[in-house]
């Protein structure tokens, strides 16, 4: 029986923990941070008194803001309704119904975490980006408790077969070190080291600056080979760091309505995606793991807000090729049938375009450094190789198949990425043809998904036969034949 003690106590007005103002503390110093530096910038020229002046103003009307703010927010289920009273200075007041309600995610910093706090997101049918509800500050027994509640609209029967059918996968602590050795995150932490070097250049010292470069140049080759590779292998085990931190204790359970996934370390996260809001299923494979036929699986999924830092939700982390089939079978079993089928190639004649495409840009960079700089040419003409090679290696990969209703893609950037979607979940269609394809009978897809924030996902083939293309355009729009376009686009709608 449901226990009625959760509804009484869940009735009154809850106001939420008093750490949710240390958040909108800095929640709106996020949000006006380019004002609030211009004002510290100006007031500063002016004196050193009009600073501080400024900055006492600023800090002590953000504490009362976050006061009065938490004091003028409070929630509570009334009947099949979650009610939200909020607003300092307009006050508002909104009523969701649970049975609108598609899921309601948890998640839990590491301040949360001293708290024994999580901060609760509720999303609805909308395709917005943002939560519904967003709660940034609630007690653990509260949240589960609102959850229970606002979950509670399934019949007994629906309840009971959910948790009869509740299936579990966790990821071992053996493949997250794999997933983050494989991961490439090394380069972009360099990446990112060499950004933030360049912007406090400019800071350091112009004879300090001097100093430490002669004294790099006058080390052994050796030693500053030493270092180097030391650097390397301390930003490989930073990346390590980083992916087991983010994956760690990664869960994911089936249920009736759609997968729950729970993951991180410092930060616990908790994501429910709905099966209907699904629109694609990805398997995206790296270069570096590719020898090792590790894979990570990934959705499409249509609104909702899972991570920020993540456009796709990722389903699991790292899969060998050979479990793959298993785990849609077991996890998403409408898309079984459709891992690692057969695909129609690209038409040789299209491998000069994905040359030419990728060496561009390489060239270009290459004949200014001929003329000015020709001691250090050997380096675009190394991009320009490396630039061929990817080209080559995306006509290798890319191809199509048709299964039924099921439309499925592979294609490569520099990861090779493998997607399955469905023709009543393709918001569009539209073949393109520019006038060397045509005289070579080649032309080129574009497909849209319903995406994140519901701007869409978009995904492209490249330097098709025009036949397979109008093939697929005539699956697409439910007719058996298609004629020859008079235009150089042509698209097709699904209402």
């Amino acid at each position: 029986m449901f226990d009625e003690a959760l509804v009484e106590k869940l009735q009154k007005p809850h106001r939420l923990h008093p750490a949710s103002m240390l958040f909108s503390f800095v929640r709106v110093i996020k949000e006006t941070i380019l004002g609030f530096g211009l004002g510290l910038i100006i007031t500063l020229k002016e004196s050193l008194f009009y600073f501080f002046i400024f900055l006492i103003i600023f800090v002590i009307g953000l504490i009362v803001y976050s006061i009065f703010s938490w004091l003028r927010f409070t929630y509570r289920v009334e009947g099949d309704e979650l009610r939200i009273e909020q607003g300092v200075f307009i006050r508002k007041k909104r009523y969701i119904s649970k049975h609108r309600i598609h899921k309601i995610d948890l998640t839990a910093n590491v301040i949360h975490r001293l708290f024994k706090l999580v901060h609760v997101k509720i999303d609805t049918a909308s395709n917005s980006g943002d939560a519904e509800v967003s709660l940034s500050a609630v007690r653990m027994s509260d949240a589960v408790a609102l959850r229970t509640i606002l979950q509670h609209h399934k019949s007994q029967e629906e309840a009971e077969r959910e948790a009869q059918e509740k299936t579990k996968e966790t990821i071992s602590w053996k493949r997250l070190f794999i997933a983050g050795s494989t991961s490439g995150s090394a380069g972009v932490i360099i990446l990112a080291v060499l950004t933030v070097f360049s912007q406090i250049e400019e800071l350091i010292p112009r004879d300090l600056y001097d100093t430490a470069f002669h004294y790099i140049i006058n080390l052994s080759l050796v030693l500053i080979v030493i270092i180097s590779v030391f650097a390397l292998v301390v930003l490989w085990l930073f990346g390590i760091a980083g992916t087991m931190i983010k994956y760690g204790n990664f869960t994911i359970e089936k249920r009736e309505k759609g997968l729950f996934i729970k993951r991180g370390l410092l930060e616990t996260k908790e994501l429910t995606i709905p099966y209907q809001r699904i629109q694609a299923v990805g398997i995206e494979q790296s270069p570096i793991r590719q020898p090792f036929g590790y894979v990570r699986v990934f959705a499409v999924v249509a609104g909702g807000s899972f991570d920020d830092q993540e456009t796709y939700p990722v389903l699991f982390p790292l899969l060998h090729e050979r479990e793959v089939t298993s785990f849609i079978t077991t996890y998403l079993p409408e898309f079984q049938g459709n891992v690692q089928r057969e695909l129609k190639r690209i038409p040789k004649v299209g491998r000069l375009f994905y040359v030419i495409k990728n060496v561009i840009f390489p060239i270009l960079i290459l004949i200014p450094c001929l003329i000015f700089f020709p001691q250090f040419s050997w380096i675009p003409l190394i991009l320009v190789l490396l630039s061929g090679i990817l080209g080559w290696l995306q006509h290798q990969d890319a191809g199509y198949d048709l299964n039924g209703r099921f439309f499925n893609f592979q294609f490569r950037r520099i990861q090779k990425v493998y997607v399955m979607t469905t023709k009543n979940r393709i918001q569009a269609f539209e073949k393109t043809q520019h006038v060397i394809q045509r005289k070579l009978c080649l032309a080129s897809l574009n497909i849209s998904l319903l995406g994140m924030s519901g701007i869409g996902t978009h995904y492209a083939l490249h330097h098709l036969d025009e036949t397979e293309v109008n093939e697929i355009g005539a699956w697409y729009s439910h007719r058996k034949t298609v004629k020859e376009p008079d235009v150089v686009t042509q698209a097709y709608h699904y209402e």
